[in-house]
């Protein structure tokens, strides 16, 4: 889900990565091309780049302040990596991935919670299982089909996070679905569809 438009993706090759991307993307091949992806390897490949400062206040400065997404490294096929800033007390949507996903704090505070579907139908309403406070150094990490989460800052929680997000592919090849709390519906999202950026935005009609 991006506020920033459409990804743009990017060539699969790493060598025209900047230095700490491409390591970040050496490192986590194995860990995710195993059958069942290696999430402490990953997770903990993504903490290393997310506390280099040096180079990550960088992207944290071009993406700015007032909230969207930017991707770092979008190939057609495989892992793909983005910088995302929610505002201050902006949650996003409940919703699911369709692949794994890891998320880390570069600077600020980000509240991450995981919900469970209780029975096989995707439309009852999630129930929160996990709440974290993601600080610098700190991680989330999902795989389906336990990957219904929202993440984002609540007010008066610290400032808002600039996080960095690595998912397994682009979901939005996938059919995913997104909740809505506050008025109990349910809606799934068709391949092409990034869904809702922010929780507080309307919910489209029928």
């Amino acid at each position: 889900m991006s506020a920033a438009g459409p990804i743009r993706e990017t060539n699969g090759d790493l060598a025209g990565l900047d230095g700490p991307v491409r390591l970040l993307f050496e490192q986590i091949a194995g860990p995710a091309a195993a059958r069942t992806p290696d999430l402490l390897a990953i997770g903990t490949a993504i903490v290393s780049l997310a506390t280099d400062l040096d180079y990550m206040m960088r992207w944290v400065e071009r993406l700015g302040t007032a909230g969207g997404s930017l991707p770092i490294h979008a190939p057609a096929r495989g892992p793909r990596l983005n910088i995302v800033h929610r505002p201050h007390g902006q949650m996003s949507t409940v919703h699911d991935h369709a692949t794994w996903v890891a998320i880390s704090s570069i600077v600020g505070r980000e509240t991450h919670r995981r919900y469970a579907i209780v029975g096989e139908d995707p439309a009852l309403m999630p129930r929160l299982v996990e709440e974290l406070t993601l600080e610098a150094s700190e991680v989330a990490t999902l795989l389906p089909p336990d990957d219904v989460h929202d993440h984002g800052h609540l007010a008066a929680y610290g400032d808002p996070a600039f996080v960095l997000i690595l998912v397994g592919a682009d979901q939005t090849r996938f059919e995913r679905h997104e909740w809505d709390l506050a008025s109990g519906r349910h809606r799934i999202l068709q391949p092409g569809d990034s869904g809702r950026w922010l929780a507080s935005q309307p919910f489209p009609e029928p």
